[in-house]
């Protein structure tokens, strides 16, 4: 540690501030666009469900889903960044890192290796390996072991499928929030899922057979 730091303080502070400033405007505008897309969406299920076709409307369900998701994801990164700028001053003249401000500053590092259109994290991530070393930032970005990375960002990040009953419990609520009833039973919507699982899987099988095909004929 410097003389200057002992003195003042990380002399970075400022500009660390100034870019969780602008994540937080960007944030404002992805979370008002997501927003949108959702409600879009949401409204094309409804109209589905009422014209019967269902099984349409459920194909609809995953983007709602992961659009629900990722804003959910938003709404805990402008959190995490309004935290660390309240504890700024703190950060500012101790190097030591408590679990709250580890957790807030982890999270926005690892969000930095999943947002493109959030390029202040990248920023922010060499900012914040410099205070905190870079065996740190890299723990947060790599999930490694001993991070403190916030649990619910790392799952809605990390989800690449959305489970069925997750699926329907979504295609219910969106049904009942607008006073409408499915047409079919809910075992039918079951049968539906399964029946993609099914062909998916057909589709892998005659996939891995034609290219045993391929293989064998070629030698």
């Amino acid at each position: 540690m410097n003389m200057f730091e002992v003195l003042f303080g990380w002399r970075k502070a400022s500009r660390c501030k100034k870019l969780i400033r602008r994540v937080q405007c960007r944030l404002k505008l992805l979370k008002n666009k997501r927003d949108s897309i959702v409600r879009q969406v949401r409204q094309d299920v409804v109209q589905l469900i009422k014209d019967g076709h269902e099984d349409c409307a459920l194909s609809r369900i995953d983007q709602i889903y992961k659009d629900q998701s990722l804003k959910e994801v938003y709404d805990l990164l402008d959190n995490f960044c309004g935290f660390i700028i309240v504890n700024l001053s703190y950060i500012r003249k101790h190097r030591d890192c408590p679990n709250d401000i580890n957790e807030a500053v982890s999270s926005l590092l690892f969000a930095s290796a999943r947002f493109g259109d959030l390029p202040e994290l990248i920023k922010l991530r060499k900012l914040f390996g410099e205070r905190y070393g870079q065996r740190f930032a890299v723990t947060a970005v790599e999930l490694s072991y001993g991070n403190l990375v916030n649990p619910q960002i790392i799952e809605n990040l990390c989800t690449k499928s959305i489970p069925d009953h997750l699926k329907l419990d979504l295609m219910k609520e969106i049904a009942r929030d607008n006073g409408l009833e499915l047409d079919y039973p809910e075992n039918g919507i079951e049968f539906e899922l399964q029946h993609r699982r099914q062909s998916t899987l057909s589709r892998f099988c005659t996939s891995r057979i034609e290219n045993l095909r391929r293989y064998t004929s070629s030698r």
